[in-house]
């Protein structure tokens, strides 16, 4: 099993009546390690590196205030479930709760993309049999395009690959 997360990093604004706002500025991924979440940029070193042949669960923590329809590239895989998690901003933790959901109807068979509720980690099991590098993202445009995109490499490091 491997814990991976969505990020969102917030900021305070002004608006047109000069009245401080906080928004999002910027959508991450990142891990979960013990229940902390960390963020990880494009140029990281990658964290995540299946085994050529193995199957994972991935637990994607969704600790943003919405839906990511997320893409992991180059292979197939089939949601397992979701359940809902406690979030503490304050010391960027996350703590499952509840009963497990199973996947929806539509979500029966092999996906490559699936949504990632928020407030909810969603669980796929896939096999991972491509040796290479290949990336997982948000399928959200701005999203992939503002580091919620991360690069992940099945096996070991091949001539050519970036660390």
């Amino acid at each position: 099993t491997r814990q991976v997360a969505m990020i969102e990093k917030a900021a305070v604004g002004f608006d047109a009546a000069d009245e401080p706002v906080e928004g999002p500025v910027e959508a991450l991924l990142g891990i979960v390690d013990e229940g902390v979440w960390m963020e990880r940029l494009w140029m990281d070193p990658v964290t995540e590196n299946p085994a050529v042949g193995a199957t994972e669960v991935w637990e994607m923590y969704n600790t943003t205030g919405d839906a990511h329809p997320m893409h992991i590239h180059e292979i197939t895989f089939e949601v397992v479930n979701r359940q809902d998690i406690l979030i503490d901003e304050e010391t960027q933790t996350v703590q499952v709760t509840g009963s497990p959901i199973p996947a929806e109807p539509w979500e029966n068979g092999f996906k490559d993309t699936v949504i990632a509720y928020p407030g909810q980690v969603t669980r796929v099991r896939a096999r991972y049999n491509t040796p290479g590098q290949f990336v997982w993202h948000c399928h959200i445009v701005e999203h992939e395009d503002n580091e919620m995109m991360r690069p992940y490499r099945i096996g070991p490091v091949q001539p050519g690959q970036p660390d």
